[in-house]
C-alpha cells in the first residue's frame, strides 16, 4: 500500500512539472504571436522599418493564419501517428526559428514568408500539446486544464502586446523579434527534458479515424466560432494600432489598453473551465460568453478611450471562457476520446483558422476605404461573429454524450 501510494504521489507530482513545461511553452509560442503587434500601424516601426502600409499589414496578419490554418489538420493526424510530444517540439521549433527569421527579414517578402512559417510551426505545436496534458486529467479537470492553458496564451499576448514595447524600444523592432525567437528555442530544450516520450498506439490496435471527421458536433463547433475566433485575433492584434491613430493614444498607454484583452482573459480561462466542469455544461459556455462578447467588439467602433478601458477587459474575459470550454469539448465526444483529440481538435481550428484568413484583410480594407474610419472593420467583425455563434445552438452537450455512451 505505502509504495502504490509513493508511486501516485510520484505520478501526479510528473504531471504537474509536465503542465508547467507545456504551459510554459504556450506562453513563449504566445510572445511570438502578438509580439509583432507593437510594431503594426500607419506609424508603426515595421511600416517606417521596410515601408509596409497598412493593407500589407493586414495580408502579413493573414500569412501566419494561412500557415496555422492549412497544417491544422496534418497536426492531428500526425500527433496520432507520431505522438504529441514529437509535434509539438517540432511545431515549437520551427515557430522560434521563424520568430529569429522574422528579425532578421531584409524585405517584406522575407518578412510575409517568415510570418507563414510561424504559423506553421504554432499549428504542429498546439493541438498535439493538449493532447500531452489530456490523458494526465481527469474528464472533470480537463475544463481547469484546458483554460489554465488557454490563460496561458493570454499571459504570452499581454506579454507581446505590452512588454515587447518596451523591449523593442530598447532592442530595436529587429531585436525584439528575435529575442522572443531564441527564449522559444530554450522551451524547446526544456521540454525535451521533462515531457515523457510519447506512447505511440500500434497500428493494428488504433481506431479509425473517420468518426472524427463524421461528428456533427465538432463541425458545428468549428463554424460557429469562426466568425469570433477572427474577430478577437484581429482585435488583439490592431486594437494597439487602432487607439494610437484614432485618438492619438502613446505607445505606452496603447500598448497596456490593448493588453487587457490578454491580462482578462487569464481569469476568464479558468474561471468558465472549472465552471463548466462542475456544472457538466460545455455547451451554454460556449454560446452565451460568444454572444456578448460579439457585441462588445461592435462597440469597440463606437466606444471613447474611458470606455475601451472597461470594454476591451470584458471581451477579453468572456472570450477565454469560451474557448476554454470549446477546447474541453472535444475530447469528450466518444468517437473522439483522447486518443484523437489532437485531430478534433485541430478539425476544430483548421476551420476557424483558414475562416478567419480574410478577415483582418476585409478589416483594413474598410479602415483604409472609409480614411482611417475603423468603425466599420468593428462592426463588420463583430457582426459576422455574432451571425455565426447562432450555430452553436445545434452542438450536442458533450458529457451528455458521454453519459449516454456508457449507460
Amino acid at each position: 500500500m505505502k509504495r502504490q501510494t509513493e508511486t501516485s504521489e510520484a505520478a501526479s507530482s510528473k504531471r504537474w512539472l509536465v503542465l508547467g513545461s507545456v504551459l510554459t511553452s504556450r506562453v513563449i509560442y504566445t510572445l511570438n504571436w502578438f509580439n509583432i503587434a507593437p510594431l503594426l500601424g500607419a506609424t508603426g516601426l515595421i511600416a517606417l522599418g521596410l515601408s509596409i502600409d497598412l493593407p500589407s499589414q493586414g495580408l502579413l496578419t493573414s500569412s501566419f493564419l494561412l500557415g496555422a490554418g492549412i497544417f491544422q489538420i496534418p497536426a492531428g493526424i500526425v500527433s496520432a501517428r507520431w505522438g504529441p510530444k514529437n509535434t509539438s517540439q517540432l511545431g515549437m521549433l520551427i515557430l522560434s526559428l521563424s520568430g529569429i527569421g522574422e528579425g532578421i527579414s531584409p524585405n517584406f517578402p522575407v518578412l510575409l514568408v517568415s510570418r507563414f512559417l510561424l504559423g506553421l510551426g504554432a499549428a504542429l505545436f498546439f493541438a498535439p500539446a493538449i493532447g500531452i496534458l489530456t490523458p494526465l486529467f481527469r474528464a472533470e479537470e480537463e475544463g481547469l486544464v484546458l483554460g489554465l492553458y488557454n490563460s496561458c496564451f493570454n499571459i504570452g499576448g499581454a506579454i507581446g502586446l505590452f512588454g515587447w514595447v518596451l523591449v523593442t524600444d530598447f532592442l530595436g523592432w529587429r531585436g525584439g523579434l528575435v529575442l522572443g525567437g531564441l527564449i522559444g528555442v530554450v522551451s524547446v530544450l526544456i521540454g525535451q527534458v521533462v515531457i515523457p516520450r510519447d506512447k505511440v498506439i500500434p497500428r493494428t490496435q488504433r481506431r479509425s479515424i473517420r468518426p472524427v471527421f463524421r461528428n456533427r458536433n465538432i463541425w458545428l463547433i468549428a463554424f460557429g466560432v469562426l466568425g469570433f475566433w477572427g474577430a478577437i485575433f484581429s482585435s488583439s492584434t490592431f486594437l494597439e494600432a487602432y487607439t494610437k491613430d484614432v485618438y492619438g493614444i502613446s505607445p505606452y498607454i496603447s500598448g497596456l489598453m490593448a493588453s487587457t484583452i490578454m491580462f482578462a482573459s487569464i481569469f476568464g480561462g479558468p474561471s468558465g473551465g472549472y465552471l463548466s466542469d462542475r456544472l457538466r455544461k460545455r455547451k451554454i459556455f460556449i454560446l452565451i460568453p460568444g454572444l456578448l462578447a460579439s457585441l462588445g467588439i461592435i462597440l469597440f467602433g463606437v466606444s471613447q478611450p474611458i470606455e475601451l478601458w472597461f470594454l476591451i477587459p470584458l471581451v477579453g474575459f468572456l472570450d477565454a471562457i469560451v474557448f476554454s470550454t470549446m477546447y474541453a469539448s472535444a475530447s469528450q465526444y466518444p468517437d473522439v476520446g483522447h486518443e484523437y483529440a489532437p485531430l478534433g481538435i485541430s478539425i476544430i481550428n483548421s476551420v476557424q483558422i483558414l475562416g478567419s484568413f480574410p478577415i483582418p484583410i476585409i478589416f483594413t480594407f474598410l479602415v483604409n476605404t472609409y480614411g482611417q474610419n475603423y468603425t466599420p472593420g468593428w462592426f463588420f467583425m463583430g457582426g459576422l461573429a455574432l451571425a455565426l455563434m447562432l450555430l452553436t445552438l445545434g452542438i450536442r452537450e458533450p458529457f451528455k454524450a458521454n453519459s449516454n455512451a456508457s449507460s
